[in-house]
């Protein structure tokens, strides 16, 4: 099974898209929210992903809110969304497909790892075994381990999943470096007075 990794392009939650490798991979994978670079997508099994994160441990993931703006404070309050997405394995046997609803079989198991900008209004509609938020400016090497303890953990048992989506309880969310906003702006205004008699 071939890890495949790149900027994906017209996929489908749970489909493989079509994916573009870019030739020269630099020290950045740069996501923005418009164009063709808004997810950086991995296909393969959970541990092909992490050895390559752990291979490739200086890249840093950048959300760029606009594409061709060189402010370096453009990056400090935005965040990414690495999604940990089931995906549809036509490779996988048949015993393999029976076993997987017994124990979880993460060395063979393919996924899909999702990186893009994090946008509050879209992501609630996208399904997830696991999301992890990270600032933009974040280093592989810096959550590496964490994704590698959150991905591996052991499964929820079929009974607290049929719960959750009965309940359409929202994907569980591990914050990694998310940064706080600098300034909150509070307003108030003070209620009318009732008129006592």
């Amino acid at each position: 099974m071939k890890l495949i990794y790149g900027y994906e392009i017209n996929s489908s939650p749970g489909q493989v898209g079509h994916v573009v490798c870019p030739p020269l991979l630099g020290k950045k994978i740069t996501l923005s929210s418009a164009g063709n670079t808004n997810r950086w997508a991995f296909y393969g099994t959970r541990k092909q992903i992490i050895d390559w994160m752990q291979d490739h441990h200086d890249i840093v993931l950048e959300n760029a809110v606009f594409l061709g703006k060189h402010n370096s404070e453009a990056h400090l309050h935005t965040e990414l969304v690495i999604d940990l997405q089931y995906v549809y394995d036509e490779e996988q046997s048949y015993a393999d497909w029976i076993k997987s609803y017994f124990v979880s079989i993460y060395d063979v198991e393919r996924v899909k790892v999702e990186i893009r900008p994090r946008i509050e209004s879209k992501d609630c509609y996208i399904p997830a075994l696991n999301r992890t938020i990270v600032t933009s400016g974040t280093k592989l090497d810096d959550i590496v381990k964490e994704l590698h303890d959150e991905w591996f953990k052991p499964p929820q048992t079929y009974v607290q999943q049929t719960v959750d989506l009965f309940n359409d309880a929202p994907t569980p969310s591990h914050i990694i470096s998310a940064k706080p906003p600098s300034s909150i702006q509070v307003t108030s205004s003070t209620p009318p007075q009732a008129e006592q008699h």
